[in-house]
C-alpha cells in the first residue's frame, strides 16, 4: 500500500496532548511543523494506507484536525500545490488549518478546516466575493453569509473587521463545518449558523453575501433584499456571464455597483440608490 503521512493540526499549548493520542493509538509522532507563530502540526509515518484512514476517522471522530497526505513523489508534489495559501490581494488571507506551508508573513489569516464544507476560497465563485470582502469591508459591519459552506466568506468578513456574521445553509454538515471553522479562528462567538430558513432570520445586515447560483437567487431574491440594511450592500455569485443582467433585475430598485467575472463565473453587487439618484 506504501508509506502515508497522517497529519494532526494542533496548537504549542496542545502539542503535547495530541502527541500523547498518537502514542496511544500506536503511532510515533514524528517531524512537528511550525506554520504559524500558533499552529503546530504533527507528522506520523504509518506504513498501511488502510490503517492510516482509520486512525484518521478516530481522531477526527475525536474532533482532532488530521488528514492523510502522500508521503513522496509526484502526489507530494500536487498536495503541497494544492495546500497553498490563498492570499487575496492585501488584505486577507485563507489557508487549510493542516497546510505545512509557513503563513507568518501573511496578513489577516483565516484558517480553514473543510471537511465537510463548500468553499476553500480557491473557486472562481467563492473568489469574486472573497475580493469584494476584502474591498469593501471597512469595519463593524454585520454580515449574511447565505449558502455559506464552511464559512469561509463570514469568517472573512470577521477577520477583515466585521463585528458579527449569520451563516445559513440548508445541509447541516455546512451549519458544523462553519461553526468548526469559526471556533479555530477564535470566532466561535461572533458566529451565528443555521439551518433556519432565511425568512426566519431576523434583522437587516450592512453586508449580504450569496454565492448559491441562479435558481436558488431567484427563489431567495425577496427575502435576500429584505435583509439589506439602508445602507449595505448585497454581492450574489454562482451566476454566468450570461446571467448578470437578470439576476441584477430581481434587485430592484437597486443599483448595481460591479459585475465582475473570474473563469466564467461572475459576481454582481448591489446596493441602495442615494438619495437623489
Amino acid at each position: 500500500m506504501g508509506v502515508v503521512i497522517v497529519v494532526v493540526a494542533t496548537t504549542q499549548d496542545e502539542l503535547p496532548e495530541a502527541s500523547a493520542r498518537l502514542r496511544e493509538l500506536g503511532v510515533s509522532a514524528g517531524e512537528v511543523v511550525e506554520p504559524s507563530d500558533a499552529r503546530r502540526l504533527v507528522l506520523a509515518s504509518i506504513d498501511d494506507e488502510s490503517e492510516a484512514a482509520r486512525l484518521v476517522a478516530v481522531l477526527r471522530a475525536e474532533g482532532r484536525l488530521a488528514v492523510l497526505r502522500p508521503a513522496r513523489g509526484a502526489q507530494l508534489g500536487a498536495w503541497n500545490r494544492n495546500t497553498r495559501p490563498i492570499v487575496v490581494g492585501e488584505r486577507l488571507a485563507l489557508c487549510f488549518v493542516w497546510s505545512e506551508h509557513d503563513r507568518r508573513s501573511l496578513t489577516n489569516v483565516v484558517e480553514l478546516d473543510p471537511d465537510g464544507g463548500f468553499g476553500s476560497g480557491k473557486h472562481p465563485s467563492t473568489r469574486l466575493l472573497l475580493e469584494e470582502l476584502a474591498a469593501r469591508i471597512t469595519g463593524g459591519e454585520r454580515v449574511l453569509d447565505v449558502g455559506c459552506g464552511n464559512g469561509v466568506l463570514g469568517l472573512s468578513a470577521l477577520r477583515l473587521g466585521a463585528s458579527n456574521a449569520v451563516g445559513v445553509d440548508i445541509q447541516g454538515r455546512a451549519i458544523e463545518a462553519t461553526r468548526r471553522n469559526a471556533a479555530l479562528n477564535g470566532f466561535e462567538r461572533r458566529v451565528e449558523a443555521t439551518q433556519a430558513p432565511l425568512g426566519q432570520i431576523e434583522g437587516v445586515f450592512d453586508v449580504v453575501v450569496a454565492n448559491i447560483g441562479r435558481a436558488a437567487t431567484v427563489e431567495l431574491a425577496a427575502d435576500l433584499l429584505e435583509h439589506l440594511s439602508p445602507g449595505g450592500w448585497l454581492a450574489v455569485s454562482g451566476i454566468s456571464p450570461g446571467q448578470c443582467a437578470h439576476v441584477a433585475a430581481l434587485f430592484s430598485p437597486l443599483q448595481v455597483l460591479e459585475c465582475r467575472t473570474r473563469d466564467e463565473w461572475s459576481a454582481v453587487v448591489l446596493a441602495r440608490r442615494s438619495p437623489g439618484v
